[in-house]
């Protein structure tokens, strides 16, 4: 029986996200309560502001910041997850280039691929900071 469309997707997707979509829920919902207790989110809710917007508009831009690193993090987590993914599902990518390569022993292509993921971890984590920044006004000025 053959598999048509994007269906034969659907393991190596859920695989990959289940946990880092629980893990962006649980932090997002621990920095919005985080930011729910300053004081001009209580003052946005006593000038009688409807709750979607003191969220919306008061507490989630103050709190991108930290889903911002817990996202670039996530992203890192997916890109080596990816390694094990198409090992598992025997699918091509780089990690089954890694991972031939090290069967073979093939240290340059080794390197290049590591190569590869440290600069795409430092990138996300450099977006991440400039997100950070971009949404801090602190920040953006220090004294």
């Amino acid at each position: 029986m053959r598999v048509t469309g994007t269906l034969h997707l659907a393991l190596p997707v859920l695989t990959l996200t289940l946990v880092i979509v629980a893990h962006m829920m649980r932090m997002t919902r621990a920095a919005i309560i985080g930011v729910l207790g300053s004081s001009y989110v209580e003052m946005a809710k006593l000038k009688g502001s409807p709750p979607l917007r003191v969220v919306l508009r008061h507490a989630l831009p103050n709190a991108l910041a930290p889903i911002a690193s817990v996202v670039a993090f996530n992203l890192a987590y997916l890109i080596v997850g990816a390694v094990i993914i198409e090992t598992v599902f025997v699918y091509p990518g780089i990690g089954q280039a890694l991972v031939d390569a090290v069967r073979a022993r093939d240290v340059p292509v080794v390197q290049a691929c590591a190569l590869l993921f440290a600069v795409t971890y430092i990138v996300l984590n450099l977006i991440a900071d400039l997100i950070a920044i971009g949404t801090n006004p602190r920040l953006m000025h220090p004294r």
